[in-house]
């Protein structure tokens, strides 16, 4: 997950727009209403270009208010959605958390987006208001830098270390080449993915680094052909590079065994390139929502899997929504509050530090003062790209890659 998402062609503007307004999304309880509410702010784009890729990642979020509210809330109050447009904005981070803050929010979910929740947490965290985002970079989970932040989720360390570990000690590969965008997420990837090498006494043999604004990938993947690499790292995270990699692939009728992030699942890339190209493909995946011949998901999966699938827009984006931590945020903040029988933001910060051994959708969820990341390394595994067709996939899951 990075800030250059791109879901599913299949997340249509129709379901979007359903999602948006159906009944995924109606209206927040009526803040006249007696009773007094959980004021939740709730940062997402409704206006740009990026409405209908960050729509779905919003599916876990309207399924846990739904579930809390129906079960009586928050220490007796019920969630009240405060709903405000970022436009997917970096820029328009600041002026979405004051209107917040105005509203009297002192805790927010979302934004969506490395870049996106970097500038919201440059508002919250002086603010002192909790918040939950949905993005990898390692650095946000630091507890000291961002004591309000939190990721309720993996990282990027966590998915570089699984994929090396994959391709090295599994697949038996010496020499690594590295497919990277340039991005900061591909810069941040690909950093992480040295450090694992490096501690299995290895260095990449080539590196190819590509814009964003590149017509083909042609090149930089002969570069990595003649540089005699027998293992592939390809950090890209747009759909429309990452279909120009396997193509290309195809095209050269070269096709070593690959690991990437995570995007790798999503469907439409299925649809774009030819099946020979992501037949050895393994992309990172959250254990809890994969299979082999010996284990599958749990009940609480499976059912949580089938209440994504009624969501308008989610179809072909549910691996990724099974990535946002927006689920399993509003869950640990609950017991949160519960455990410190208050509604204080110290008071739920301490116990929020204090998150031990919280059974998330995702996995096992720890924080402590230091660290803000939820998840470890072994809440990840390997899994097959082309298992998605696979009946047992339920959209959402995903076949352990070979030897795991």
């Amino acid at each position: 997950m990075s800030s250059n998402i791109n879901i599913s062609r299949r997340s249509l503007l129709g379901g979007a727009a359903a999602l948006g307004a159906g009944f995924a999304f109606a209206p927040s309880i009526a803040r006249a209403q007696a009773t007094e509410t959980f004021k939740l702010g709730w940062v997402r784009p409704t206006t740009g270009r990026l409405v209908t890729s960050f729509a779905p990642l919003y599916a876990g979020a309207l399924i846990a208010v739904d579930e809390i509210n129906a079960a009586g809330g928050i220490m007796g109050r019920k969630i009240e959605r405060i709903e405000v447009d970022d436009e997917a904005s970096p820029a328009k981070q600041p002026a979405v958390i004051k209107k917040l803050e105005e509203e009297g929010c002192k805790y927010v979910l979302g934004p969506t987006g490395s870049s996106q929740s970097l500038a919201a947490l440059a508002v919250t965290t002086p603010a002192k208001m909790i918040q939950g985002f949905f993005a990898v970079s390692t650095a946000l989970g630091d507890g000291k830098k961002y004591p309000y932040g939190y990721q309720a989720t993996f990282n990027t360390e966590h998915q570089a270390q699984a994929a090396v570990e994959y391709l090295v000690n599994t697949l038996k590969a010496k020499k690594i080449g590295i497919l990277q965008e340039n991005t900061a997420f591909g810069e941040q990837a690909v950093a992480d993915s040295k450090t694992h090498l490096t501690r299995l006494g290895l260095t990449p043999v080539a590196i190819e680094v590509f814009p964003l604004t590149a017509p083909d990938l042609n090149a930089y993947l002969a570069n990595l052909e003649r540089a005699g690499i027998d293992g592939l790292m390809i950090w890209a995270a747009a759909i429309p590079q990452l279909s120009m990699a396997f193509n290309g692939l195809a095209s050269m009728n070269w096709f070593p065994p690959t690991v990437g992030h995570n995007q790798l699942f999503n469907e439409s890339l299925l649809e774009l390139v030819p099946a020979q190209s992501i037949k050895n493909v393994y992309g990172t995946a959250l254990k809890n929502f994969t299979w082999n011949d010996s284990v599958y998901p749990a009940e609480r999966q499976v059912a949580y899997a089938k209440k994504v699938q009624g969501f308008p827009g989610a179809k072909g984006s549910e691996p990724i929504i099974a990535c946002a931590p927006f689920y399993d945020f509003l869950y640990v903040l609950k017991a949160a509050v519960e455990k410190a029988k208050s509604f204080d933001v110290e008071a739920v910060k301490a116990a929020l530090d204090g998150t031990k051994g919280f059974p998330g959708m995702a996995g096992t969820l720890n924080f402590s003062a230091e660290n803000h990341c939820a998840l470890a390394a072994g809440d990840l595994c390997m899994a097959r790209v082309d298992s998605a067709k696979n009946p047992k996939s339920l959209g959402m899951f995903r076949e352990r890659a070979p030897g795991l």
